[in-house]
């Protein structure tokens, strides 16, 4: 076999690697997805981190049809870092952003204005990558997407070691580091191994590092890639982009100045994940500003981001007939929050709390820049986030994080289930200290069991014993502690385990596809309970939540 050309990691190679790898998850992320380690039917690593760079590319082509001017290797990564982050969705794109993060940085770092990263400079990229990976998760775990980013790390700098290496061996050794860490994830996490599964984000990130050897070695990669029996990947570049046809309730149009090039990139990115109909042009000094959405205060807020905000123009948009109302100005209270929900029933029940609601399900759930938009539209002074998802909680930390470089005053309340926001919203004060609220909030949370009933997606090994598809789980805390026939058996077998003598109040709210029957069923179990415990007060919630039937909160 011939030894593959080596190609320069420059700023159109780092595009053409962007592209390789939106398309490579493109393909995969069905198989990664199902790479879940519970059998429920909310697996969406794969589909995160195919939207992570998705947006990625959204800033990259915004950047060039705002002003058409060329930009160095340095800006071209800052613009894919920034995009990635903001498009980040679950904590697998949190922590794939931080690749880009880490490339960005080791261009930055380097001496003089070189237009390429070779081989020592992109091992030091792999390196710091892998150590804002790290560093990003509060508990780290071996077997994860972090081993498998840690040995194509070691592999890059073995790689860089060598005289005359280039940048696609680097790639190369890091790839091959990776693949087999991969591998070897199952005998790291038992979870996996009873699964049958490697990590769905370690594979995702396989994918990425597949993409970046193929740019690098004009399409060549090791043929190992494809045999692997987790997944295989047949990427290639994109012929068609991913749009947004939706259409919002209002038309937001402004004069933008005070910016630049790289912040009008970030702005653009920013409308068209929450907006349609988004046009941004003009510049070198002045750029204005076109996008339709259903909360304008968004739109002014992500573009006082981005520059100073002039001549607003707010009008509302006639759909079927019928015009909405104009938006009132809120006053801006001591603290807000922004809460994430999937469902329409939560939705209403946290918006009628006072929450700014980002909606966020399996499969659709809230990105980084989402979330910031969000933080931004809050009319207070300080804004406390419910992630309500333990896979939402770091694209969560990042946001606030940005919003802090930017001066505002935002703190995360660690939720993992959406009953645990209910409570921690309801003891929420607007007007207390922030530090007393976040520890009130964080109580209550942190004091809520929470448990879920949902149907098997496939057949698979689980903590409580092999089940089928279609059999009801019972979820408590996260685990799978109920296999059952009957959904209604399980419920009977999950809450006895949730509700003991010291519960004082369950919470039950119903998904989208619970069936008449199934509500009679469970209302008897539930009935069942309160004669149990007579002193256990029962809150019913019609939550429209997809892919789980039953949410339970036990305080």
């Amino acid at each position: 076999m011939s030894t593959p050309t080596a190609l320069p990691l420059d700023l159109a190679a780092a595009r053409r690697w962007a592209l390789a790898a939106r398309a490579g998850l493109a393909d995969a992320r069905t198989q990664i997805d199902a790479l879940n380690v519970f059998p429920v039917p909310d697996g969406d690593t794969g589909t995160n981190m195919f939207l992570t760079f998705d947006g990625a590319l959204d800033v990259l082509r915004s950047h060039h049809d705002v002003d058409g001017t060329g930009i160095s290797l340095t800006q071209g990564l800052g613009l894919l870092a920034r995009g990635m982050l903001l498009s980040a969705r679950g904590n697998s794109g949190v922590i794939l952003s931080q690749l880009a993060r880490g490339l960005h940085e080791a261009a930055a770092a380097a001496d003089g204005p070189g237009e390429e990263l070779r081989a020592e400079l992109l091992a030091a990229a792999f390196t710091r990558a892998d150590q804002l990976a790290w560093a990003g998760v509060s508990s780290p775990v071996e077997g994860t997407i972090l081993s498998v980013s840690r040995a194509a790390a070691a592999g890059a700098r073995e790689a860089a070691a060598e005289d005359g290496a280039t940048a696609a061996d680097v790639s190369a050794a890091a790839l091959a580091a990776a693949r087999t860490a991969l591998e070897h994830t199952p005998t790291q996490l038992p979870a996996l191994a009873r699964a049958g599964v490697v990590d769905a984000g370690g594979a995702g990130l396989v994918i990425v590092l597949e993409a970046l050897q193929r740019v690098l070695t004009d399409g060549q990669v090791a043929a190992d890639a494809g045999d692997s029996p987790w997944f295989q990947t047949t990427a290639t570049l994109p012929t068609a982009d991913c749009t947004d046809d939706g259409e919002g309730a209002y038309e937001v149009m402004y004069v933008l100045t005070r910016s630049d090039g790289s912040r009008v990139s970030h702005l653009r990115a920013h409308l068209e994940q929450v907006g349609s109909s988004v046009l941004v042009v003009g510049g070198p000094e002045e750029w204005r500003v076109h996008v339709h959405l259903d909360e304008p205060q968004v739109a002014v807020e992500a573009g006082a981001m981005a520059g100073h905000v002039g001549g607003v123009r707010i009008e509302a948009l006639v759909r079927s007939g019928s015009m909405p109302s104009a938006p009132v100005p809120q006053p801006r209270a001591g603290t807000g929050v922004v809460a994430c929900a999937g469902g329409d029933g939560l939705v209403e029940l946290f918006e009628q709390s006072g929450a700014t609601v980002v909606r966020s399900s399996a499969g659709a759930r809230a990105s980084t820049g989402q979330l910031l938009n969000a933080i931004w539209a809050v009319p207070a002074r300080s804004v406390v986030v419910l992630p309500n998802d333990a896979d939402v909680q770091m694209a969560a930390e990042a946001a606030a994080s940005d919003a802090r470089e930017e001066g505002l005053v935002v703190e995360v309340v660690p939720s993992r289930a959406v009953v645990q926001g209910l409570a921690a919203l309801a003891v929420f004060d607007p007007e207390a200290a922030l530090a007393d609220t976040v520890a009130t909030m964080s109580e209550a949370a942190g004091a809520t069991l929470h448990a879920e009933l949902t149907l098997a997606s496939r057949d698979a090994q689980t903590g409580a014993g092999p089940c089928r598809a279609g059999q009801a789980l019972g979820l408590l805390d996260g685990q799978i502690v109920v296999v059952d026939d009957d959904l209604v058996r399980a419920a009977t077998r999950l809450l006895a385990r949730l509700v003991t003598d010291q519960t004082e109040l369950l919470t039950v709210v119903s998904g989208a596809d619970v069936e008449p029957a199934q509500r009679a069923g469970m209302e008897q179990v539930v009935g069942a309970i309160e004669q149990a415990h007579p002193g256990v007060e029962v809150v019913w919630v019609d939550g429209g939540q997809p892919a789980y039937p039953w949410l339970l909160g036990a305080e």
